[in-house]
Formats: C-alpha cells, structure tokens, sequence
C-alpha cells in the first residue's frame, strides 16, 4: 500500500510485523525448502539511536525477539542509510518498514532485473519491478527484462 511517510509510524505494529514475516518464512520453506535469513530495517534514520520511545525500541526490536523465539532466521534492525551498501549480501529476504525504503536501493541496485512478489494473498501476486516511466508512454522505449522474468518465474512453479 502507498501510504503517506507521516502515516507510516502510526501503522506499525508488533503484531503486523511478527504476521508478515511469518507469511515470508512459511512461503520460503514451502516453494524453496529454505530457511531463509531475513535482515530487517528500523524505521528511523541511525534506528533514532534505540532511544526509549523509538519505534525501534517499542515495537521493531520486540517483535525480532518474538520470532527469534520462533526459530525464524531474522536479525536487525539495520540502520538502513547504509544496510545497501553491503550488508544486503547477508540475507535472502531484507523487510522494510515502508514501500520505498527497500525498494528505491532495490531498483538502484538491480535495474530491471528484479521482479516484485507480494505474499500473503489467497494467490500469488508477480508484478514486474518498475516505474511509471510516464516519459516514455507510447514510444517503444520500456525495457521488459523484469516483465519477461516474471513470466520465467511464474513458469517455474
């Protein structure tokens, strides 16, 4: 969902988090046969240093611990200005607190050759990983390798 960045804060939640890495887990082991290692964001810029009343500290890292105790492979929160540098390299699955704080490196990173899952639903939702790309409507231009990966994907199961 595409959320406003001053409503982010006030939707998260333990209990949303601990539910959705469930969901990436289950569906890591069940296609992939995989535990996969899970590297998770804070919020804040420096994760507001773990101060006290950091969303961090409330609610982010509690909810790590939680599913630790679940025995899913998770660790964080990362402090993301700088987790894109290298430390992505770690873990199968990076979960952000918010849309674009995991998929503006993302795109940086691998262009168009990445494809977009969304878990969760009562289906498999696979999206190409793109823009709007408004400056190019009607001219031929748009590059369709992530389309074409999505195809390959889907194709695979």
């Amino acid at each position: 969902m595409h959320d406003d960045l001053r409503n982010v804060s006030k939707k998260i939640t333990k209990k949303k988090i601990i539910n959705k890495v469930k969901i990436i887990n289950k569906w890591y082991k069940k296609y992939y046969n995989l535990k996969p290692k899970i590297g998770i964001l804070g919020l804040n810029p420096h994760n507001a240093e773990l101060r006290k009343n950091s969303e961090e500290k409330k609610i982010i890292v509690p909810a790590i611990t939680d599913l630790k105790k679940m025995t899913i492979n998770i660790n964080g929160p990362y402090v993301a200005d700088t987790f894109f540098i290298k430390d992505f390299k770690k873990f199968d699955i990076i979960v952000g607190m918010y849309h674009d704080q995991v998929l503006t490196p993302f795109k940086t990173l691998f262009k168009f050759n990445a494809i977009n899952i969304t878990l969760g639903l009562p289906y498999i939702r696979i999206s190409p990983d793109h823009g709007v790309a408004k400056d190019i409507i009607g001219k031929n231009k748009a590059d369709t390798t992530s389309l074409i990966n999505c195809l390959k994907f889907i194709n695979s199961f």
